[in-house]
């Protein structure tokens, strides 16, 4: 097969959550261009709504942090081949000032709701022995980072859950893989630049010289979920312009 072929993704149902803006949005519209049926999920109804209807998929509203909403979203997707989990949260302030209610918020949503929905989803893909589960870490689960350490400990035990579960589900043909990306453009890391959170020093320990893209990362994750990838699963890949060696 050629790797354009590896690259299709006709007839393949994707759950995309997060996908009301940034990566989710940038993936959605990957996966639309490469035949796959789309299923969006983010908390924000509006803007979901959008880009659902650009891309002619189902949309769901969901809370990543209620455990009961993140349920009704893995009933509402049915049987999925492909699960992006990538809706998340950043909480940018210094150690000594996230308050116990930002850190529980952080690891719900970053961590614990995700779990839940790769427990939900996986289960189908080992009854059925096939699928891919692709989570959205981040760098700063590698390298730490300023006004990031709740953030980078959420990331860091996805990360960990991944090896986990692509040794226990390996034997039922379900990949599963981590995208941990650096600083890239998109509405969340510019509101924490605005807000004087974060700023461009860090840029100066990108050997790249720049920040990503949304769309770059998009394609990171559809060339990992994708047949081209099929050999696989359990590993974290770092997309960040070199940061964690500069």
């Amino acid at each position: 097969m050629s790797l354009a072929h590896d690259l299709y993704f006709s007839g393949r149902r994707i759950l995309v959550t997060g996908a009301a803006n940034g990566f989710g949005e940038a993936m959605a519209g990957l996966f639309y261009a490469a035949g796959a049926q789309l299923v969006l999920a983010d908390i924000e109804e509006q803007p979901l709504a959008a880009v659902a209807s650009r891309y002619g998929a189902a949309a769901h509203v969901f809370d990543q942090a209620d455990p009961a909403s993140v349920e009704d979203l893995a009933k509402a997707a049915g049987p999925v081949d492909i699960l992006i989990n990538n809706a998340g949260v950043l909480v940018a302030k210094p150690l000594l000032e996230t308050s116990l209610e930002e850190v529980r918020r952080t690891v719900d949503i970053d961590f614990v709701g995700a779990l839940r929905l790769i427990q939900l989803i996986g289960r189908g893909m080992v009854e059925r022995r096939r699928g891919v589960i692709l989570s959205i870490g981040s760098q700063t689960a590698f390298s730490g980072g300023e006004n990031r350490a709740v953030y980078a400990a959420a990331k860091a035990a996805i990360s960990q859950l991944t090896k986990s579960a692509a040794v226990e589900w390996g034997p039922y043909g379900v990949r599963v893989v981590c995208l941990a990306p650096g600083r890239s453009l998109t509405r969340m890391t510019r509101q924490t630049a605005k807000e004087g959170q974060s700023g461009d020093r860090g840029l100066a320990r990108v050997p790249l010289g720049r920040w990503g893209t949304a769309e770059e990362i998009a394609k990171m994750a559809m060339f990992l979920v994708s047949d081209a990838a099929s050999y696989m699963t359990g590993e974290t890949v770092i997309a960040d312009g070199g940061y964690v060696h500069g």
